[in-house]
């Protein structure tokens, strides 16, 4: 064998490897450079999947305080209908009352005791009905938020 294929052979050999290199680096960038893209389409993917969730989690509560909410406004709106209802009551057990004691005091002493009476059981209704309204605005606010409550462990449930 003589130098000068030694010499051929020897810069036929450095310039594949020198070829094999340059492949192999070229190679190496563009699977970083894939891998760089997959990375990120994974990660807007995941964003986006996360607005959507947070987009309908929005909305599940949203729609549990509108629900809330009207709930709400019907409890007060039935709490004023029957405060209006118990001042009615009371104008008209005073006027009762009056009327009442009018009569007794033209009637004589057994009217007049009887009067009393009456009095006092309709008094004692007007406290009952009284109790009884409060009773009832109570319910409806423990009804509301029952109420409520349930409409969001549904959404959840969904």
């Amino acid at each position: 064998m003589s130098i000068k294929s030694a010499l051929a052979g020897a810069a036929v050999l450095a310039a594949l490897f020198l070829w094999g290199a340059l492949y192999g680096q070229e190679q190496y960038r563009k699977g970083y450079e894939l891998a760089q893209a997959e990375t990120r389409a994974a990660q807007l993917q995941a964003e986006v999947r996360a607005r959507l969730m947070e987009q309908r989690l929005q909305k599940e509560v949203e729609d549990v305080r509108v629900n809330y909410q009207a709930q709400l406004d019907v409890a007060q709106r039935a709490a004023v209908a029957a405060r209006t209802d118990l001042d009615g009551l009371r104008g008209k057990l005073a006027a009762a009352n009056d009327r009442v004691a009018s009569q007794a005091a033209r009637a004589g002493y057994a009217l007049d005791e009887n009067a009393r009476i009456a009095a006092e059981l309709r008094n004692v209704v007007g406290l009952c009905a009284e109790r009884y309204t409060e009773l009832a605005a109570a319910a409806d606010g423990y009804r509301g938020a029952l109420g409520s409550l349930q409409g969001y462990v549904l959404e959840l449930r969904k």
